[in-house]
């Protein structure tokens, strides 16, 4: 549906700001109709509806980004994603992600391990990190300084988490605070693959809190877990080193 609104005359005529926003109410609509039909009794959170407190008391919790990425949706890139998470008593329990532009769907029902990372046979090769545009200058170019790795950016949390769920790279860091909209599908897909998932600190997420917000996001391969999270916690001065540019499929 979003790639023909976006192909069709709403992306003829509308473009930009303007067709995110169609997109993200089509996309709203369509999925909290389904669910409604398929599972009236569960509670849903998205990012486009209304936040109705009783979700608290619900043990659970649909959560969706009708359209992560809206930005690069609008304005012709590919690099948007729609989640779909499920959540009980505050854990993931299901999840997934569709990027759409690219014809691919990742879910939880998959789960055969960590997919091999880019040149793996490699033992000089540098990690591969993923981050958030708005991150690049914070934990990018510091996990480019601590650990030697190659940093890219790209939109769409969603995107950037299937990127290591794929193997195109070894880890996505975001050390700053993200809506659980933005992280629950794409966190369920990653542990279902047998990838580290938590935040910042290597705590565990825990969904459906009054304020839908987790301060952090980590998904990586398990042998890098230590290493990252050693790098984030740690200060000092560092130099920027790394280049950056896109990571793609």
């Amino acid at each position: 549906m979003l790639v023909d609104c976006r192909s069709g005359a709403a992306g003829q005529l509308l473009g930009g700001s303007s067709l995110a926003h169609e997109g993200d109410q089509r996309a709203h609509l369509h999925l909290l109709t389904r669910l409604q039909e398929a599972r009236p009794d569960d509670a849903v959170l998205s990012e486009e509806g209304a936040d109705d407190a009783q979700r608290l008391d619900s043990s659970r919790l649909w959560v969706i980004d009708p359209l992560d990425g809206s930005r690069d949706y609008g304005f012709g890139n590919d690099e948007w994603a729609v989640h779909v998470g499920l959540v009980e008593d505050g854990k993931i329990v299901a999840g997934a992600v569709a990027l759409s532009a690219l014809d691919l769907l990742f879910h939880t029902g998959e789960g055969e391990g960590p997919a091999c990372a880019v040149d793996e046979n490699n033992p000089n090769r540098r990690p591969v990190i993923v981050t958030a545009r708005s991150r690049v200058n914070a934990e990018g170019m510091l996990l480019a300084h601590e650990l030697g790795a190659d940093v890219f950016a790209c939109g769409s949390a969603g995107v950037k988490a299937m990127l290591v769920v794929n193997g195109t790279a070894d880890a996505y860091v975001h050390a700053s605070p993200l809506y659980e909209w933005d992280v629950c599908a794409p966190a369920a897909v990653a542990q279902s693959a047998g990838l580290h998932v938590s935040d910042a600190a290597g705590d565990p997420l825990v969904f459906n809190q009054a304020r839908p917000v987790v301060n952090s996001f980590l998904v990586c391969r398990p042998e890098l877990v230590d290493d990252i999270l050693s790098a984030l916690s740690s200060t000092g001065y560092f130099r920027p080193s790394a280049s950056v540019s896109r990571l793609r499929f």
